[in-house]
């Protein structure tokens, strides 16, 4: 067996033994050390209203429960606390937001007081006592709506419920207009949808009034900025907070900050000298946390006879809903510059307009705008090869950017650092047996009129991940590891990562054993824990083990030099004459000359002279003793990741019904570390991504209540519903990272929803039928396709919103987070 089929095998998931013996902590089984007092239990008293001023809240009622420890309102409580700030954006209109609703709510389910109580049943109970005044206001629930003279306001204010308009083109967008040879237009919706994760949001906080200091206990995906944060709101220095992960039930962007109730639970934390837990519910979940998605695109194409896309104009309407989270407005707008996808387009030009509704905000879900520009571009080449008679994949192999035009940088200003995406396509026609899918259909349909209709989708998509977040500060790192060489031979790893699940203790593990020679038995990595020498800005947008990762092995990289270095000075040899085996360093050739790394390690510390020290890591002062050393590292520009999936679909005609028969993903992740655990990424995306196209969907009625506060209303993908997803990968290693990977963890939420609705398309493209919107149920399908029937199916020219009129600036510049 050769030395990457060991590390594969020994590199299976470390994380799952706790897991799968009920081990594991989650926030709520956090027990607190002996001696501190048992936590009290916060509730939250929601609006029922999606519009209304607030009146007289009534909290007595509540406060005289037995066992309730007090009652408070959002103007006792956040008054003088600071707004919550999103990430600046030119025109951006910020409303003063607070961790509580104070004067006037704005969406059902806007934190309005909150309860104490020495249980959750207590709490709740005293939460349904607490009495709100309200006069209730107009609602606009409907983005479109929003834009509408004379919609009601959300923010007076403002004027109008515009929150940002922004305008990014590249090429001449009138010039690829005028030489296409055929256009088309059309409107395409993504859906709003609710991250759902399996562990809702928790947070456990304790106050020590003797000392000052507050430990966090977190489902989160950024304990580094969580403490941050924390020290902002509550006037604490950071060095007296400490921040613990506990064990994450997902978080796919919606817990990578806080949008309010975590804070008041601190707050109270400190006013109360007790520890403080709130621990949402599923319905609160659904209510109240940030949702995804939510845009309205309108597309217009030009093209060739031959299937070319020249020029490509999208106007998007973006809910963005009652308030803004971190980077709820640059979602969208980073939509545009992905616009290029795999394939050479000539012009773009994107305006988009974000809009306030009654509900509560859209904020980063698995893909975070990638999916969106994905959805745009491959409905657009489907409706190309529709339009011509062509295959969809022929038309998608004419568009490809080619393997030797890379490096590449699109007409919107983005660097391809590497990819063939030609490749892809084709090892996913291969192993899909897109051949024999094709031909079993065109013998069905050779049939006749039939119950079933077989369709069969493409999607080829790229992903950018892993750049910097923000401008590169010298001294101030984004991701930062140490890597130890303890006495006993062993190696600790401690990163800044904030880990969700993904398996990054193992791919951790498996980078230092490969590095340093050693078994991964001998490699312990920890992580979760704001207060080791290392730093992390989120585990978030796939970046994580190209940017974590590659600090991790610089560290490793960094601390071998010093053991080969003391071992040379030890050994009276060149450090070029050392070989590193089996946790040994011995002569070449002299197998008697040799040094164990624990001797090593004991004779650093014994003789700290032995080695350079490093100087205080920047994040905490903390230095770097023993034999050891801190890295860090940031990319200035993003990966690019690629992949072709492909979808199978079967509709029964009777009832709408679509049965996914086989789902195929080839992805270029850069080089595969774990195939394991890249697998396990692109099939947890693929599933998320038939959730939306098939089944998930937050709904509001004209009121603004929320229809969907329920998984009994609120649809989600059972087991049955998604089939056997086969994976593969092509590897096109990045020069952007010193391991050459791509982020893997988002291309089955991008790929898959676009696959799967062209696959339903391709099935009713005998009927006539050319656009469904997701989520495609059964009723939408049916109704279709009795349309058909009757000869009453029409597709109206989308009409855009007079608000796209406007002359608004372009901008090339690229957003922050990608």
């Amino acid at each position: 067996m050769g030395k990457q089929e060991v590390l594969a095998a020994d590199g299976r998931r470390r994380e799952d033994v706790a897991l799968i013996t009920g081990r594991a902590h989650y926030v709520d089984d956090i027990r607190l050390p002996e001696g501190r007092p048992a936590p009290l239990h916060m509730a939250v008293v929601r609006s029922i209203y999606a519009h209304a001023k607030l009146g007289q809240i009534d909290v007595e009622a509540a406060r005289a429960l037995p066992g309730v420890v007090g009652a408070f309102t959002g103007e006792e409580l956040v008054r003088d606390m600071p707004i919550l700030e999103p990430v600046p954006m030119p025109g951006l209109k910020k409303p003063q937001r607070r961790p509580m609703a104070l004067q006037r709510v704005r969406y059902v389910g806007d934190p309005v007081a909150v309860v104490l109580a020495e249980s959750p049943a207590l709490a709740a109970d005293a939460r349904d006592l607490v009495d709100i005044s309200y006069e209730p206001l107009p609602v606009v629930s409907d983005p479109e709506e929003a834009l509408a003279p004379g919609a009601p306001l959300l923010y007076e204010e403002f004027g109008s419920n515009i929150a940002v308009q922004t305008h990014a083109s590249g090429g001449d967008i009138e010039a690829a207009f005028a030489q296409a040879e055929h256009t088309t237009r059309f409107r395409v919706v993504n859906q709003r949808i609710a991250p759902n994760s399996l562990e809702p949001r928790g947070c456990l906080f304790d106050f020590d009034p003797a000392t000052g200091e507050l430990t966090a206990w977190l489902s989160s995906q950024s304990i580094y900025r969580a403490r941050d944060t924390l020290a902002h709101f509550l006037h604490i220095a950071r060095e007296k907070i400490h921040v613990y992960n506990a064990e994450v039930g997902g978080g796919f962007g919606s817990k990578a900050g806080f949008v309010g109730e975590e804070l008041v639970a601190a707050a109270l934390a400190v006013r109360y000298g007790r520890p403080v837990k709130w621990i949402e519910s599923r319905s609160e979940n659904l209510q109240a946390q940030t949702q995804g998605r939510g845009q309205i695109n309108y597309i217009e194409a030009a093209f060739q006879g031959d299937g070319c896309l020249l020029g490509l104009r999208v106007r998007t309407v973006a809910d963005l809903g009652a308030f803004l989270a971190a980077i709820t407005a640059m979602v969208p707008h980073g939509t545009a510059y992905l616009l290029s996808g795999p394939y050479r387009v000539q012009a773009i030009d994107v305006q988009m307009v974000g809009v306030y509704t009654n509900k509560v905000a859209t904020a980063p879900y698995r893909g975070a705008g990638r999916p969106e520009a994905a959805y745009i571009l491959e409905r657009t080449l489907d409706r190309i090869a529709h339009i011509l008679k062509l295959d969809p994949a022929e038309v998608r192999q004419r568009n490809f950017i080619a393997a030797n035009d890379f490096p590449h940088r699109t007409v919107m200003g983005m660097s391809y650092e590497s990819g063939n995406y030609q490749a892809g396509l084709e090892r996913l026609l291969t192993l899909a047996d897109y051949t024999g899918w094709r031909t079993k259909q065109r013998e069905q349909r050779s049939q006749g009129e039939s119950k079933h209709l077989l369709g069969i989708g493409l999607a080829t998509f790229i992903e950018n991940s892993g750049g910097s977040m923000g401008p590169i500060r010298p001294g101030i790192p984004q991701e930062a590891a140490t890597v130890r060489i303890r006495p006993d031979g062993t190696i600790l790893v401690q990163s800044g990562v904030a880990s969700n699940g993904q398996g990054h203790f193992t791919a951790f593990a498996q980078i230092v054993a490969k590095e340093l020679n050693v078994p991964m038995s001998h490699v312990e990595v920890q992580m979760n824990d704001a207060s080791l020498p290392a730093f992390g800005i989120g585990t978030f947008g796939s970046r994580t083990t190209q940017t974590s990762g590659s600090a991790v092995l610089l560290a490793a990289q960094a601390v071998r030099e010093k053991a080969l270095q003391v071992a040379a000075r030890t050994l009276e040899v060149s450090p070029q004459d050392l070989v590193l085996e089996d946790g040994q360093v011995m002569v070449q050739g002299v197998p008697a000359r040799v040094l164990s790394l624990g001797e090593l390690a004991r004779m650093v510390e014994a003789q700290p002279e032995l080695i350079e020290h490093e100087t205080p890591n920047p994040v905490n002062g903390v230095p770097i003793e023993g034999l050891a050393a801190w890295r860090d590292f940031v990319s200035p520009e993003s990966t690019f990741s690629s992949g072709a999936h492909l979808a199978v679909v079967e509709i029964d005609t009777e009832t709408g019904e679509v049965k996914l028969e086989a789902y195929v993903a080839v992805d270029d992740c850069g080089r595969v570390l774990n195939e394991f655990l890249a697998e396990a990424q692109v099939h947890g995306g693929v599933a998320q991504g038939i959730g939306q196209a098939l089944y998930e969907e937050t709904l509001y009625d004209q009121e603004g209540q929320f229809l969907t506060s329920t998984f009994m209303d609120y649809a989600m993908p059972f087991a049955r519903g998604i089939p056997e997803i086969q994976a593969a990968f092509v590897e096109t290693p990045s020069p952007r990272n010193p391991l050459g990977v791509k982020g893997v963890g988002e291309g089955g939420t991008i790929g898959a929803p676009p696959a799967v609705v062209n696959a339903v398309l391709d099935a009713l493209e005998p009927l006539g039928i050319q656009n469904i919107d997701m989520p495609i149920k059964p009723e939408r399908v049916w109704s279709l396709i009795q349309s058909a029937y009757q000869g009453a199916l029409q597709e109206t020219d989308p009409v855009l919103p007079s608000v796209f009129q406007a002359e608004v600036k372009a901008s090339n510049e690229a957003p922050e987070f990608g």
